[in-house]
């Protein structure tokens, strides 16, 4: 696992993304869907050059069908961005690199 991203399981989402002192960056994926692998480079790149009050973290919808569900994902990728524990911004596939950025310090 890459120590920028944060892999999450069902039973800890709470604790580490609705709990997160930071701007909460979720994408929700399925493992063989080549967009999510695109998207996450794009936040590799992403949280390489950032401040250091983002967190970054995946969910796998197969392994955590309740989290996906309780959120409505239907389209995979998904991103979602929390700030203290509420979703206050989403997004539906890949996006360019400015507009990822734009998009999380928007937030910040």
């Amino acid at each position: 696992m890459k120590r920028w991203l944060t892999e999450v399981e069902a039973h800890r989402f709470e604790l580490e993304v609705l709990s997160c002192p930071k701007i909460a960056v979720v994408t929700f994926l399925k493992k063989g869907v080549a967009s999510g692998d695109l998207l996450l480079s794009i936040f590799e790149r992403f949280a390489q050059e950032s401040r250091s009050d983002i967190a970054f973290f995946k969910v796998d919808v197969d392994h955590c069908p309740e989290v996906a569900s309780h959120y409505c994902i239907n389209k995979i990728p998904t991103t979602l961005i929390f700030l203290r524990g509420k979703v206050a911004a989403h997004f539906f596939g890949v996006m360019s690199a400015q507009k990822v950025r734009r998009k999380i310090e928007a937030l910040a």
